[in-house]
């Protein structure tokens, strides 16, 4: 088996379902069914021994409901993403809870199946990015809240809550997760000197970013996208930094 391929198992109580469902996925080459059953006790086994990165679940089954299927997978730590499938639209509101990569009503047709399945790509994607991101700020060194001068006193503030750092004309504004935004006496440059983070990372003349913020760089608007405090926000990137943010290979560019 190839590494790119995509493994899927599908349970519904409908053979004729399954069926359909069979020839709706051969139009995707990298899908590969590696079991079905028309039992859900049975498919439950199938996805414990097998593993697989996508599950189509019927909800009304006999015996046990694809609900109960999720909650089953949801309490082993199963990874696969479900996909709900029924024929009863009141059900999108039970499956909430699981939160399952989609939720197909049936009768559904080819064009559903795509937007499934570029759905499941994006999410991949976007776990792999996570990861990284994860790795690279785990291997930076641990850091301890320092002391800068402000406006009114002194700020002792912790790295992590830092989202980025702009400069003014008589000192330099630090934006903070929490929404709020502290000045400082000291010029952008002798702030970083004394943040002295690898974490801290530069994308224009007088703006640095906070790297775990980053969720991503467009290169055609030339703009990077942090998010913080449940809001995104952008702000310009200079041609030489998104060079620099393509070696780090950590942050999807677009």
């Amino acid at each position: 088996m190839e590494t790119n391929d995509i493994t899927a198992i599908i349970i519904d109580d409908d053979s004729e379902a399954i069926y359909l469902l069979e020839m709706y996925l051969r139009q995707f080459p990298e899908i590969k069914i590696i079991g079905k059953s028309t039992k859900a006790p049975t498919g439950l086994s199938l996805i414990i021994k097998k593993f697989p990165d996508l599950v189509f679940l019927d909800i009304d089954m006999p015996d046990m409901t694809g609900l109960q299927v999720a909650e089953s997978m949801r309490n082993k730590s199963f990874h696969s993403e479900i996909v709900f499938t029924t024929a009863y639209q009141q059900y999108a509101y039970n499956v909430l809870s699981i939160e399952p990569l989609d939720f197909l009503t049936k009768p559904f047709f080819q064009e559903d199946l795509d937007k499934v399945i570029k759905k499941y790509l994006a999410r991949v994607e976007k776990k792999k990015h996570d990861q990284k991101v994860d790795e690279f700020i785990q291997a930076q060194p641990n850091s301890t809240p320092i002391s800068v001068p402000t406006v009114h006193g002194y700020l002792y503030i912790d790295i992590k809550d830092i989202v980025y750092i702009k400069a003014k004309i008589n000192g330099t504004d630090i934006y903070l997760q929490d929404g709020t935004v502290e000045t400082v006496s000291k010029r952008i440059n002798q702030l970083i000197s004394m943040l002295n983070s690898t974490l801290i990372f530069q994308i224009n003349r007088g703006i640095f970013v906070n790297l775990n913020y980053v969720v991503r760089i467009e290169k055609k608007k030339a703009i990077c996208i942090l998010r913080f405090n449940n809001t995104t926000h952008e702000e310009t990137i200079s041609r030489s930094n998104i060079l620099i943010f393509k070696k780090l290979n950590i942050f999807p560019s677009f």
